[in-house]
C-alpha cells in the first residue's frame, strides 16, 4: 500500500510565531546570521534578506496552507535596498519548527 503520510513538522500556532518573529526580527534590523545565532536557531531562507535589505513592513495575508511537512504563508513585504526606492512584493514562506526553525521562500507561490 501507499506509504503512510508524515507527521506534520510544526503547528500552526508554533510556525505563524517562529514566522511573526523572524519577519519582527529582520524589520528591526537582524541579520539572516544573527537569527540563525538565537536561540532556538531560525534558518531564515530568502534572497532579500541575505543581500541585506532592509524590511520596512510586512503583512500576512489570507489563511496559512498545509504543505509538506510545514505550513505555507503569504506575505506582503516592503523592503529597501540601500539607496533605491522601497519595493513591495508578495512571496509565500513554508515554515516548519521540528526539529529546528526553518523558513523557507516558496519559488512558485503566491
Amino acid at each position: 500500500g501507499d506509504p503512510p503520510p508524515l507527521d506534520m513538522a510544526t503547528t500552526p500556532e508554533q510556525s505563524r510565531e517562529a514566522l511573526v518573529a523572524a519577519l519582527n526580527a529582520w524589520k528591526g534590523g537582524a541579520s539572516r546570521e544573527a537569527l540563525a545565532a538565537r536561540t532556538p536557531p531560525v534558518n531564515f531562507i530568502d534572497d532579500a534578506l541575505m543581500k541585506k535589505h532592509k524590511l520596512l513592513d510586512y503583512k500576512l495575508e489570507g489563511e496559512p496552507k498545509v504543505v509538506g511537512t510545514g505550513i505555507t504563508y503569504v506575505v506582503t513585504l516592503t523592503t529597501q535596498d540601500g539607496e533605491r526606492s522601497p519595493a513591495t512584493r508578495k512571496l509565500a514562506y513554508r515554515v516548519v519548527t521540528t526539529p529546528n526553525i526553518a523558513i523557507s521562500k516558496e519559488d512558485f507561490m503566491p
